[in-house]
């Protein structure tokens, strides 16, 4: 089966040269001729092979069919194949449909109406070094902090990989519109990146349609200064907080169980603060130098032999523990992750009555680590997700139309625990029935709904 505009290019080679016609995209709607495919050739044979393969193409089938993935071998004599590339076009379209096409549906998910997605950058270089660090002159690309190329990479991916289950939201036309999509990331250089990178894969222009000679389209990516960040990078004032953390974080203070950690670990720290010449005293410390080797051990880069006890079975624990210890009790979890949710169940709550302005149905966010963590403890699902999310995960708070409810919407959340996930896990929502109406969903989540953050930071 050949392309209609590769007939005459085809025609004019060789009848010895072979072709090889792989990964081809088109839109069957536009291919309407017959045509037979090469004279006869001697003593060779003629195959014509369709594998079928996942992409998105126009219509009603986009993004629920797998392509043909065309390729030609060299022919026999006296073999002609005539095709007739619309039947057969349309014919492959219809049997995947039927196949694979009802997946979403048999999910739920066209009764979809919002998605709230929360995402963690991609991989990165590391934010700091340590004085005895082999590799403190390596340079790497974009400087400490950056996105890295393998990070933009992943959140691409993840964008096609959340466009698969997605796409009933996203316009027919494939074209970004700000009554449909609003993207929103924190400060941080490699947020904004990621946010761009993963929009790329999530919402790539249709190839007949794309008026540009770039493979992407330009959409707004917006971002909120770190000093009065609530909700992706958390670093907005808050002494009510910072307070309460401090008191965990002080050994005078702090409750029996970070204390024990910290008298049972007294020889890790000591091991560590002696191979790195930083002084390492507390779980925070071990999570930054976990992240730091974690990083330059994903970059290929050789890890020093003092790490081969400790990294990473002894240090993880500590890492995770210390990421928990940020929502350690309710206020905290209210002031970290609530204010986040709060925003999305409002975008749900809005949708429902029919007052949501614009009226959208898709809401990014690109943050951090602590962004999951921290929101993920809020909706107490962390036990199953993970305590440390990877580079390029994602949460998904969904919204759907449901004929269980009168008057009344679904909730469901899924989790994507990297860029390589093609199927999300679906997250039980605690203390509410399944199916979970969003009534039920906000008198649950009530207790950690935060929608005066100044007040509830400045108050005793």
């Amino acid at each position: 089966m050949l392309l209609c505009d590769q007939v005459e290019e085809l025609n004019a080679k060789s009848p010895d040269q072979k072709f090889a016609l792989s990964n081809t995209f088109y839109n069957p709607f536009e291919v309407t001729v017959q045509m037979s495919v090469l004279p006869p050739l001697e003593n060779q044979r003629l195959v014509l092979k369709c594998q079928q393969r996942p992409q998105m193409i126009e219509g009603h089938f986009r993004s629920r069919i797998n392509m043909v993935n065309e390729c030609l071998e060299p022919g026999r004599r006296n073999m002609t194949i005539s095709v007739t590339v619309l039947g057969v076009a349309l014919l492959t379209v219809l049997m995947a449909y039927l196949v694979f096409g009802d997946d979403n549906d048999r999910e739920g998910l066209v009764t979809l109406r919002l998605i709230g997605v929360v995402i963690r950058h991609g991989n990165r270089s590391p934010t700091e070094l340590y004085p005895y660090d082999p590799h403190i002159n390596y340079e790497w690309p974009g400087g400490l902090g950056s996105l890295s190329d393998k990070g933009s990479l992943q959140m691409l991916n993840l964008g096609k990989n959340l466009k698969v289950r997605y796409y009933k939201l996203i316009p027919s036309n494939g074209r970004y519109s700000k009554d449909n999509m609003y993207v929103v990331s924190s400060a941080a250089e490699r947020c904004i990146m990621s946010a761009a990178s993963f929009v790329a894969g999530f919402l790539p222009p249709l190839e007949n349609r794309n008026e540009l000679p770039i493979s992407w389209q330009p959409v707004p990516i917006n971002s909120i200064p770190r000093d009065r960040d609530h909700i992706l990078a958390q670093k907005k004032p808050c002494p009510r907080y910072d307070e309460a953390l401090k008191k965990l974080m002080n050994a005078n203070t702090t409750s029996n169980e970070i204390k024990a950690i910290n008298e049972k670990n007294e020889a890790l720290y000591e091991h560590l603060s002696k191979h790195t010449g930083n002084n390492i005293t507390n779980i925070l410390d071990v999570e930054l130098l976990y992240n730091t080797l974690e990083i330059e051990h994903e970059a290929g880069l050789t890890l020093p032999e003092w790490t081969e006890d400790v990294f990473p079975d002894k240090m993880l624990p500590l890492a995770e523990r210390n990421l928990e210890l940020l929502t350690e009790t309710p206020f905290m979890k209210k002031v970290k992750g609530g204010a986040l949710l709060t925003e999305i169940m409002e975008h749900m709550t809005k949708k429902r009555s029919r007052t949501l302005t614009p009226d959208r149905s898709i809401f990014i966010y690109s943050g951090h680590d602590v962004t999951l963590v921290n929101l993920m403890r809020a909706l107490d699902i962390i036990d199953q997700t993970t305590k440390k999310p990877d580079f390029a995960s994602a949460l998904v708070l969904e919204l759907h139309h449901s004929i269980t409810f009168k008057d009344d919407f679904e909730v469901k959340i899924v989790y994507y625990f990297n860029s390589d996930d093609k199927f999300p896990k679906e997250i039980s929502i605690p203390e509410c029935n399944s199916p979970c109406s969003l009534t039920q969903f906000t008198r649950v989540m009530d207790k950690v709904t935060l929608r005066k953050y100044d007040m509830i930071c400045s108050s005793v």
